[in-house]
């Protein structure tokens, strides 16, 4: 189970309830379980202060410390050991002189990307490699993607986009689709569909096969699009384009991702 303490408050406990320490310029000696074991230490205004990542890897923790929101994610060994020998393929749809559908000057080639890099920092945060097709606004052929996906030898693969339909004005929810000789594909899209409604508090747009889509087509693992909301509907866009709303489809991608990944489909 993933758990998300404060430095100075694990610290104190790891310091106070398991642990044995005498102070010293060059480290600290923790004794835990009978064992003993240096620890790096830094002394400032006569207060001994342990790196939090020393002293919880220490004890059995992994640590994975987000730069952007400053937070350290500690899990244990075991999850984040069976999690990092994933390799997860994100995709977001379109970049460069393929934009995508545009509305209101919003281009849907920039909401993909910053939904796929939400999302791609809370799966790294769990420990599972991520590989984005892109990580800017470039170029990319359809059949590069998934030969990316295939040369990373991506255990998944999932294309994100947003949607637009000319027939309802006021459509708005989470569509995903996979490819109809994939059953593996099939499965991932209902999940991912499911996880991002949940999430996002979305409506539900359903699952479709897409014997059309290329990047479906031509994936060598199972694969689903994520189509996060409708850019022609002007209350969705306005959604879409909150850094909120963008989080909260990209934890329900997330979710959806390590679901499946952890069997639990």
């Amino acid at each position: 189970m993933r758990r998300l303490i404060p430095l100075f408050l694990l610290t104190a406990l790891l310091l106070a309830l398991t642990a044995q320490v005498a102070g010293s310029r060059a480290g600290v000696s923790v004794v835990l379980n009978g064992q003993d074991t240096a620890i790096p230490a830094y002394t400032e205004d006569g207060r001994t202060m342990v790196p939090l990542r020393d002293i919880a890897e220490a004890l059995g923790f992994t640590v994975v410390w987000d730069e952007d929101t400053r937070t350290a994610y500690l899990s244990d060994g075991a999850e984040a050991a069976a999690l990092s020998a994933y390799t997860v393929v994100l995709d977001p749809g379109h970049g460069g002189s393929a934009t995508g559908a545009e509305y209101q000057g919003v281009r849907e080639s920039a909401l993909n990307l910053s939904i796929a890099q939400k999302a791609a920092a809370v799966l790294r945060r769990e420990g599972v490699a991520v590989v984005m097709t892109r990580t800017g606004d470039s170029d990319l052929s359809l059949y590069a993607r998934t030969d990316l996906a295939r040369r990373r030898s991506a255990d998944l693969f999932v294309s994100i986009h947003c949607n637009v339909s000319t027939a309802n004005p006021d459509a708005m929810g989470v569509y995903t689709a996979y490819h109809p000789d994939s059953a593996e594909g099939r499965a991932l899209a209902d999940t991912l569909r499911g996880a991002v409604m949940a999430a996002a508090d979305a409506p539900d747009m359903g699952v479709e096969e897409r014997p059309d889509l290329a990047v479906l087509r031509t994936a060598a693992m199972p694969a689903a699009l994520v189509e996060c909301g409708f850019m022609s509907t002007p209350a969705e866009l306005a959604l879409l384009c909150s850094e909120d709303y963008q989080q909260r489809i990209a934890q329900g991608i997330a979710d959806g991702v390590l679901t499946y990944l952890r069997g639990e489909k």
